[in-house]
């Protein structure tokens, strides 16, 4: 139902150009055939994504470098959820590391060799944002998962909950970055 039908539009009224064009931001889970593809994966909005770094110069910072082991995902959630307790953000302590479980995980699996990952958060004007680097070419992407497997759905869950996120690839791999408002 859309909200102008919601608030007794009468019956024929056009919908909001909104509703007819922006297709809902969260999904209602992964019921059904499969989980949605993410709307990053799309070509058009990837080349909008991976354009669009966000920049934060001189704003507070805290970086890490990781070994490319799985260890290494349980080491970058309490790097993070340390770093915010620092900066007074314990708010965006579960979001921020739900989401580099699931961004280093992907450099941990998908990276063939030992090359490390680093790590980066800036507390931004108005967002923060986290920044994972890795030695892979292979840019991430959201799938369809069967209700019934047991990965595929992290960068859907990227996709749900960050702000906004993309990546851009350099000479020596790849940056996936995401962001969050401040509280």
């Amino acid at each position: 139902m859309s909200a102008a039908h919601a608030v007794g539009a009468p019956a024929g009224a056009p919908e909001p150009v909104a509703d007819r064009l922006v297709p809902p931001r969260r999904p209602l889970g992964p019921w059904g055939p499969g989980i949605p593809l993410c709307m990053h994966s799309r070509p058009a909005r990837r080349r909008l994504h991976a354009l669009h770094l966000p920049s934060v110069p001189g704003h507070p910072s805290g970086s890490t470098s990781l070994p490319a082991t799985t260890g290494s995902v349980s080491a970058a959630r309490r790097f993070a959820t340390r770093l915010l307790a620092e900066w007074g953000l314990d708010e965006l302590a579960d979001d921020t590391a739900l989401l580099l479980s699931e961004i280093v995980t992907n450099a941990v699996v998908h990276v063939p060799g030992t090359a490390g990952i680093e790590l980066l958060l800036t507390r931004g004007q108005g967002h923060l944002v986290a920044q994972v680097t890795d030695a892979g070419g292979r840019l991430p992407h959201c799938g369809e998962a069967d209700p019934d497997s047991e990965n595929g759905r992290g960068m859907w869950l990227v996709e749900q909950i960050a702000a906004r996120w993309g990546h851009h690839a350099s000479g020596n791999g790849k940056t996936v970055w995401f962001t969050l408002p401040l509280p």
